[in-house]
């Protein structure tokens, strides 16, 4: 009974002396979970610093450029530039733009580059650029189309694509046969006036130039300077019944001063006295003013 009751002061001695205090045993917690964070931390920090001192793009441009060189040791190398779609880009600009020589690496070629760097060339629409692995590089062009030369109100003239944009920069004195159209926002209503004066040729040859009026209808103006008043609507009919008078009486070649298609049931010519005499289906009157 003695031996028992001297066991179990000996256990109670035992557990109190291996009880810590509270505060042990969380500052001992803390320290273990701190020690847990720290590699996670460290790796963390030592990442960051690598990249924002540019150590990984570095080491990435090195293995890059080394890949780069490999594969034009082993023969994928520029053989020949194609430039498909040029006439009037300027070929010294492109090859500027393009800097690529034979035997340089194909994979090396930065088609964005040289694609940015030729589409803001004066003539160009638009440019595609590929490299293939047979070592060819290919630049398509669509360069944009001379269409109307637009005498802007106040402001001079300047060269007008099919898209009734402006060419900046392009020498309107090069493009002296095109038609000459004047007004405000005339250029975005003269592919319409182009594509009905093509169809009546004997007419389209003989016009030098078109005032867009009022924002609706056009003037046309001979090359002999005769004055042509077209209607709101239905210029390709209006223009049908000129060519009908130019085929059969030579109404353009004549000393008129207007001729008025603005009514569907008549044309109205005004010229000087008597030089309007011969030419049957159109009223004649002599030194009016135009309506």
């Amino acid at each position: 009974m003695a031996v028992t009751n001297k066991r179990k002061q000996k256990t109670k001695r035992t557990k109190t002396i291996s009880r810590k205090p509270f505060w042990e045993n969380m500052l001992e917690w803390v320290l273990g979970f701190v020690k847990k964070l720290m590699v996670p931390a460290l790796v963390l920090w030592l990442v960051t610093w690598l990249w924002i001192g540019g150590i990984f793009a570095k080491t990435g441009d090195v293995i890059w450029g080394g890949f780069v060189n490999w594969t034009a040791d082993q023969g994928l190398v520029v053989n020949d530039v194609v430039i498909n779609g040029r006439h009037r880009t300027n070929m010294d600009d492109l090859r500027s733009a393009i800097q690529v020589k034979p035997n340089d690496a194909i994979l090396h070629v930065d088609v964005d580059t040289i694609q940015n760097a030729i589409q803001n060339f004066v003539w160009v629409q638009n440019v595609t650029v590929k490299r293939s692995y047979n070592g060819i590089v290919v630049v398509d062009i669509v360069e944009r189309i001379p269409f109307v030369v637009w005498d802007r109100p106040g402001l001079g003239k300047v060269l007008v694509d099919t898209n009734g944009k402006i060419i900046k920069g392009a020498p309107v004195s090069d493009f002296d046969k095109l038609l000459v159209v004047g007004g405000v926002d005339a250029p975005n209503h003269a592919v319409n006036l182009m594509t009905m004066l093509r169809v009546e040729k004997n007419v389209s040859d003989r016009i030098a130039g078109a005032q867009w009026v009022g924002g609706r209808r056009w003037d046309l103006f001979s090359t002999k300077g005769i004055r042509i008043m077209m209607p709101d609507n239905d210029i390709g009919f209006a223009l049908s019944r000129l060519a009908k008078l130019q085929d059969t009486q030579n109404i353009l070649a004549r000393d008129l001063l207007s001729i008025d298609l603005r009514m569907p049931d008549r044309i109205i010519i005004e010229s000087k006295k008597g030089d309007a005499k011969g030419i049957s289906g159109a009223s004649y009157q002599p030194k009016m003013n135009a309506i």
